[in-house]
């Protein structure tokens, strides 16, 4: 694989091209351009992409900040992410219902293909296989 370097105008293009496709097209997209994992601060939405050779990328966060919950329901957890797999929930809705759920990271992990949900400890996370596009 090519030397890419990651910039914020590569990761919006890809978020772009992946607008209204399901998610796994996104991870797709992401691999395409050599991301190998992400991390999200679900109370803003901060974004650090890592590429596949270690370089990292931080993208401020974009949306209004909320203070997560500190209790982990897990079965809330369950509920948001399908919610918005569903469609039901745009992406917004989705962070503030993880982050009333008790998430306050979620970890992209596009070579192991899963997600990993993170609550106010390293006690408490819910991990989901990401399927492929």
């Amino acid at each position: 694989m090519e030397m890419i370097e990651l910039t914020d105008e590569l990761i919006h293009s890809a978020e772009e091209r992946s607008a209204g496709l399901p998610y796994p097209q996104f991870v797709k997209n992401l691999k395409a351009i050599g991301v190998d994992n992400y991390e999200v601060k679900v109370k803003n939405h901060k974004r650090t992409y890592t590429s596949v050779h270690g370089d990292k990328l931080i993208i401020a966060g974009d949306l209004p900040e909320f203070e997560c919950a500190e209790t982990f329901q897990l079965e809330e957890v369950k509920a948001a992410i399908k919610r918005n797999q569903e469609g039901i929930t745009d992406y917004p809705t989705f962070l503030r219902e993880l982050g009333a759920a008790g998430i306050h990271t979620y970890v992209a992990d596009l070579t192991g293909m899963k997600v990993i949900y993170q609550g106010p400890n390293s006690e408490y996370e819910y991990e989901e296989m990401i399927p492929e596009a």
